[in-house]
């Protein structure tokens, strides 16, 4: 019987009967897994494989069954998942001979001009930028945008590279939850790096809006308490008090302000029947606000100003993406006003004094670049008004064509509508007027 079955077997047609031989079975190997007991609770009931996935199972949402798992395996899937996507440097970042000298250019000459009197800030900020890449990247990118800036460098490219990968990395950054006071600290310092390397590009100005908007947002959501953080002197109550000393200690010239802020004022109101949309009247009347103050009450002139860009937040993101629109040709109109009045607000305030004399003379340069590419910006936007919206844009236009830019420490100072050597061309009714400081 045995040889009968053992002929007519697959293996043996068309072969001559073989006697059989007896051998011990091997034992068939197991998988190379063990069963795994961290399936879904629905899979376990209907006794299917679970593919584990969260937060719901494969099988589970092809039938739409509502997917569970036990909590402790829950926590644990979360903690692994966690870690995963954690940063890992398994390889150190590489930065060549021109990163180096954008780092240091940074730390002593293009760091932030906010906060006021900041050099001190941004040299405890910058202990932070091994731990954070973001941070890092963002003081490079601006450190290679301005010196390509005042000196003609070919860094362009160096500087554009450095800004991407900050912004991809801080994205990710501010996408988890509950960050620290240290993590929110990093953000916010590369916010401010990205937003003055925007004011030194030239095709920067929805770009600088934009941050000085996400500024904001971030102090407001991630760092509530600023007083108590690295950034406290940017505080608004600090800030005020801060510039109302320098203020008192300047001696200027009330005659020349004077005539500046009645001019800026007389030009927005020439704008006002023009203006429709939120943004618009809301920047105007600020403006005018702070421009009838500038004389009659600089402390409260002062304080008007640190509200004013403010203003970005209080839009929708509707209104906002209008005001920022280069179709819209008097909210155009309106930001030139906006870059004329921040030619204040973008100065950098020297310290008189000291023992650390020589450092502060070392980055004195730092930030005069601002106003020149707000003039820039200005001069850009003209030309692409058609040509009946152009007499509106007649007062910034000259005003900003008739700075002379300074590098020199003595003309440093802090005051309304400040001239970096006292003296411009100003439109006026009967004429041209040459004012000299």
């Amino acid at each position: 019987m045995s040889d009968h079955s053992a002929s007519e077997s697959p293996a043996t047609v068309g072969r001559s009967p073989a006697p059989l031989v007896m051998t011990k079975r091997r034992p068939i190997p197991r998988k190379g897994h063990t069963k795994s007991r961290g399936g879904c609770s629905i899979c376990k009931r209907r006794k299917v494989k679970c593919d584990e996935v969260l937060p719901q199972c494969g099988p589970c949402g092809r039938l739409d069954l509502e997917c569970e798992y036990q909590p402790q395996k829950c926590r644990d899937r979360t903690e692994t998942s966690t870690s995963l996507t954690r940063p890992l440097r398994t390889t150190p970042a590489t930065f060549d001979i021109d990163d180096m000298n954008f780092f240091r250019h940074f730390m002593f000459e293009a760091y932030p001009p906010l906060p006021i009197d900041g050099f001190s800030v941004w040299q405890n900020v910058s202990r932070l930028s091994h731990k954070y890449d973001f941070l890092l990247h963002s003081m490079l990118a601006l450190g290679a945008s301005h010196l390509d800036l005042i000196s003609p460098s070919g860094y362009k490219k160096a500087a554009l590279k450095h800004r991407v990968i900050a912004i991809k990395s801080l994205n990710g950054h501010l996408s988890k939850p509950n960050l620290s006071v240290q993590e929110a600290e990093a953000a916010f310092g590369a916010m401010l790096n990205l937003t003055f390397q925007a004011a030194q590009i030239a095709d920067g100005l929805v770009d600088f809006l934009t941050m000085i908007r996400g500024c904001f947002l971030i102090g407001i959501h991630t760092l509530p308490n600023i007083e108590m953080s690295l950034f406290s002197t940017i505080a608004r109550t600090t800030y005020i008090k801060r510039v109302q000393e320098l203020v008192h200690d300047v001696s200027t010239d009330q005659q020349l302000n004077g005539i500046i802020a009645r001019e800026f004022y007389q030009s927005t109101v020439q704008l006002s029947p023009l203006c429709k949309s939120v943004p618009e009247l809301r920047f105007l009347e600020r403006m005018q606000r702070i421009a009838s103050l500038a004389v009659t009450d600089l402390s409260e002139s002062i304080r008007e100003l640190s509200f004013f860009y403010e203003g970005l937040v209080e839009l929708t993101s509707e209104e906002f993406a209008t005001f920022i629109d280069p179709d819209s040709h008097v909210s155009r109109l309106v930001i030139m006003h906006m870059l004329v009045l921040d030619f204040v607000i973008s100065r950098k305030t020297l310290i008189k004094g000291g023992t650390d004399g020589d450092k502060f003379q070392r980055y004195s340069k730092a930030f005069d670049s601002n106003k020149g590419m707000f003039g820039f910006w200005i001069d850009q936007m003209v030309e692409e008004l058609p040509p009946e919206y152009r007499k509106y844009a007649m007062w910034p236009v000259n005003f900003v064509r008739g700075l002379d830019f300074s590098f020199e420490l003595g003309h440093e100072v802090w005051r309304p509508f400040l001239l970096s050597i006292g003296k411009t061309t100003l439109p006026a009714e009967r004429g041209t007027v040459l004012v000299i400081g």
